[in-house]
């Protein structure tokens, strides 16, 4: 029969086995966390493709599968089934699908942090006589209504009125423009570029404004960071360990940056890389004028406070 003394012993050494089991048990659930993100093929998505090819998640305790999709309808629709966890988007669409019933927080800023940072210009035709933005009113200008495409139009143009055309087709607006079918349109980078090595003449570009108007943001399904906070900040510290990587060294990533963000073949040696900024909260100074717009385009009835659209670390 086992002395006192032993018993204690015994019952001790089962109790830091349960200890350890429990830990070791914490741990293994910890590193079992996966989650899908949803990104566009656009130059913002860069950190995370490389976060994923080079490990940087698994580094951090992530099992995180990048989901490349090919449009944003198609994103958002893998977003609202619970297909993914996470999207790259702009802040508008999160004010919207907000709106819609869909719970989802802005958790960082992509780019757009300064002007310089900006993406966006608006065009005229090959051979046009508009020179500046006052030119344009009365003019057709191509977008895409209801998007962050009309909302840098507009702040771009301020209180110059234009018709607008709606194409919602990137490629398909390009080609309009080139045709000089429409006065002007707005595109995005590197079909902007595109536009203007082709014949178009740049008028006004977001990366000329004296604030930022345009954004790129991380977003979350609430309910991924309410469950697992502590996964969304390992996923940041991944996000800016690629960040770092990619900033420390450009040439080695160019390529990679040419497929993702799609370059034409006649700026492959011309366009450049951005320097993207590490992860932080989204500004409400930024979130207000999206805000603003959207209710005065009538897309929402009733305020999205930024306390409610945005989390903060």
């Amino acid at each position: 029969m086992k002395s006192a003394p032993s018993l204690k012993i015994a019952f001790m050494l089962i109790i830091a086995s349960v200890i350890v089991a429990v830990s070791l048990a914490g741990c293994s659930q910890e590193k079992e966390i996966s989650l899908k993100v949803g990104v566009l093929p656009i130059e913002d998505a860069l950190p995370f493709v490389v976060a994923e090819e080079e490990s940087i998640f698994e580094k951090h305790g992530l099992k995180v599968e990048v989901v490349r999709f090919q449009s944003a309808l198609e994103r958002d629709s893998a977003l609202t089934s619970g297909q993914i966890d996470a999207v790259l988007t702009d802040p508008l669409a999160v004010i919207l699908l907000r709106n819609g019933g869909i719970d989802v927080k802005i958790v960082s800023i992509c780019l757009g942090k300064t002007p310089q940072e900006g993406v966006f210009k608006i065009l005229a035709s090959p051979g046009s006589d508009i020179s500046s933005p006052e030119d344009l009113k009365g003019r057709q200008v191509a977008i895409s209504s209801n998007t962050i495409i009309e909302y840098v139009t507009d702040r771009m143009l301020g209180d110059v009125e234009v018709e607008k055309v709606e194409i919602k087709s990137i490629p398909l607006r390009l080609q309009t423009l080139l045709d000089s079918k429409v006065d002007a349109a707005t595109l995005p980078e590197p079909l902007a570029s595109l536009a203007e090595l082709k014949g178009a003449k740049k008028i006004v570009s977001d990366g000329e404004m004296d604030e930022s108007i345009s954004h790129t943001v991380i977003v979350f399904r609430t309910s991924f960071i309410m469950e697992n906070e502590d996964a969304l900040r390992k996923f940041l510290d991944a996000y800016d360990e690629a960040v770092n990587r990619i900033n420390s060294d450009p040439s080695a990533y160019r390529e990679k940056f040419i497929e993702i963000a799609r370059v034409p073949e006649p700026l492959v040696e011309s366009y450049s890389m951005p320097v993207y900024p590490e992860s932080e909260t989204f500004p409400e100074s930024f979130y207000s004028g999206y805000l603003e717009w959207a209710l005065e385009k009538g897309l929402i009835e009733i305020p999205i406070p930024y306390s409610e659209a945005v989390y903060r670390r």
